[in-house]
C-alpha cells in the first residue's frame, strides 16, 4: 500500500532478519531525537555507547549501519526536525528509492564512497531494497551553530540537498568512523570530538564557502599551557578526556585549543593521550599486571581494545610483547 506516493511499512519479523547491525556514539544528553532512534527507522537493534561531552549544545551521532544478503526494506518515516543528516556508503547500494515530503526523488544507484546530505524537515523515507553498508552522521542546527561558534565563524544556513555525491574527504572520515564506533564500541570522547569538529570544518569549506581566518602568529599553545594539557591528560590516562576540559584548563576555544597542540607537539590531543597509554600499557606489562586490568587502568574499552591499539602501535599483542621483553631479562 501507499500514501501520498510513499510505500507504508509492514509490521512483522522480516524488518529485523538481515540488519546486523546499529551502533551509535552519542554525545551530551539523549532525547528522542534522530540519534537516540535510529535502530528503530532501520528495524535494527541498537547497541548504543553514551559519551558525555561539554563541547556541543545538542545531540549528535555517528551510526554504523551494515545489512548483507539483501535489503531491508521501507524505513519508518523519520519525524521532521531542525537537522542535518549525512549518509556515506561503505559498499555499492544497487537499489533504493527516497521520498523528501512525499516526492520520489528518482534516485540512481550509489557507488561505494557515495554522499548523501539530507534536511531531515523533509521527512525522509527509505526503501533500501539491496544489501548495504553506510555511516550516519547526524547534526541538529544547534550543534552545528555551536561549532561554528566555536570556530569564531559564520553559522553555516542551510545546506545543499545531495544525493551520491562524491566527496573524498567524507568517504575516508567514515571510514574512521566505522572503526571508532563497531562493537564494542571503544571510541573516546576526544576522538568522537576530534571527529565531528573535522566534518564540520569541511563542511563549512566544502559547501557552504565559508573560510576562517586564523588568529596571527604561529599558533601554538604557550608553554604554560603545553605542560597544562599533558599533565592533565597524563594524571587521567584511565578515564575519558575530551577536548572542552583542556580547552578550558588552556583558556582556549575548543576548536584553537586544536590546531594549537597539534600546532606545538606536531600531533593531535587524541593521537598524544594513545601514545602516553600505550606507554603506561607497556610499564604495568613488565610489572606482571593482568592485561585486563591494564586495558581499565589505561583508559582502554576492554582487553580487545587494548590488544588492538597496542598491535597497531608496537606490532605485537601485548602478550607477545611482554613475553620477549621477559626473555632480555
Amino acid at each position: 500500500m501507499k500514501k501520498n506516493g510513499v510505500p507504508l511499512n509492514k509490521s512483522g519479523g522480516h524488518w529485523h532478519k538481515k540488519l546486523e547491525s546499529a551502533v551509535q556514539v552519542t554525545w551530551k544528553y539523549m532525547g528522542k531525537a534522530y540519534g537516540d532512534t535510529i535502530g528503530g527507522y532501520f528495524r535494527a537493534t541498537q547497541q548504543p555507547l553514551f559519551v558525555q561531552s561539554a563541547a556541543m549544545e545538542s545531540d549528535v551521532a555517528v551510526t554504523y549501519l551494515r545489512s548483507e544478503g539483501g535489503g531491508t526494506g521501507v524505513t519508518a518515516p523519520i519525524p521532521p526536525e531542525p537537522a542535518i543528516l549525512l549518509a556515506i556508503q561503505l559498499q555499492p547500494l544497487r537499489e533504493h528509492r527516497l521520498w523528501l515530503d512525499g516526492v520520489d526523488m528518482a534516485v540512481k544507484p550509489y557507488d561505494a564512497g557515495a554522499l548523501t546530505m539530507l534536511d531531515l524537515r523533509a521527512r525522509p523515507v527509505a526503501d533500501l531494497a539491496s544489501s548495504y553498508e553506510c555511516v550516519q552522521m547526524y547534526f541538529p542546527h544547534a550543534a552545528m551553530d555551536a561549532l561554528s561558534d566555536a570556530d569564531d565563524a559564520p553559522r553555516l544556513g542551510d545546506l545543499p540537498l545531495l544525493n551520491g555525491a562524491t566527496d573524498p574527504v567524507l568517504a575516508h572520515l567514515a571510514h574512521i568512523a566505522r572503526a571508532a564506533v563497531s562493537p564494542p564500541g571503544p571510541a573516546s570522547a576526544l576522538f568522537v570530538e576530534s571527529l565531528f569538529l573535522t566534518v564540520h570544518r569541511h563542511l563549512r569549506r566544502q559547501y557552504a564557502g565559508i573560510q576562517t581566518a586564523r588568529p596571527g602568529g604561529a599558533g601554538k599553545l604557550a608553554a604554560w599551557q603545553e605542560r597544562c594539557a599533558k599533565e592533565y591528560m597524563e594524571a587521567h590516562l584511565a578515564q575519558n578526556i575530551t577536548l572542552a576540559e583542556m580547552a578550558a584548563l588552556c583558556k582556549l576555544s575548543v576548536s584553537w585549543f586544536g590546531r594549537a597542540f597539534k600546532a606545538t607537539t606536531g600531533v593531535s590531543p587524541y593521537q598524544w593521550l594513545s601514545a602516553r597509554r600505550i606507554e603506561r600499557a607497556k610499564r604495568l606489562l613488565m610489572a606482571d599486571t593482568k592485561i585486563v586490568e591494564i586495558a581499565l587502568q589505561c583508559g582502554f574499552a576492554d582487553q580487545s581494545h587494548l590488544s588492538r591499539e597496542f598491535r597497531r602501535a608496537v606490532g605485537a599483542s601485548p602478550a607477545a610483547w611482554r613475553q620477549a621483553v621477559c626473555k632480555k631479562r
